[in-house]
């Protein structure tokens, strides 16, 4: 037999559950995979960089210390190489290195790439 207690904190749980499952698909929807326009390609800050095709990341994936580790997000690559204890083989990020990681980082963690660390090329598909 349920009590008032137990139905007001199933109710509690329902809604919190409903309220983060809205946001992981609204937040997802806005910020779904996105590459760069051509317009925001010929921006000037992007002059000049090296086009990397996906494959070539995985070079790039932090297994080896004398190699930097880039990571692919929304059109750009990121050299993350100043974070290497994060991005390393048994780093905790280590699955988003050395590929495209635009589906990840989209939903959380890719403002802070962004804000801190150096865009280094352009991705290509």
């Amino acid at each position: 037999m349920m009590t008032n207690k137990n139905i007001g904190k199933h109710i509690f749980f329902a809604v919190s559950l409903l309220v983060f499952v809205l946001m992981f698909f609204f937040g997802y929807s806005i910020n779904s995979k996105r590459s760069l326009s051509a317009s925001e390609l010929r921006a000037d800050k992007y002059i000049g960089l090296k086009e990397y095709k996906e494959i070539e990341l995985k070079r790039f994936d932090g297994s080896s210390n004398s190699e930097p580790i880039y990571i692919g997000l929304n059109g750009l690559i990121y050299d993350v190489s100043s974070g290497r204890d994060y991005y390393k083989v048994d780093g905790p990020y280590h699955y988003l290195a050395g590929k495209d990681s635009s589906n990840e980082l989209n939903l959380i963690g890719g403002g802070i790439i962004k804000k801190k660390y150096p865009v280094i090329g352009i991705l290509v598909k």
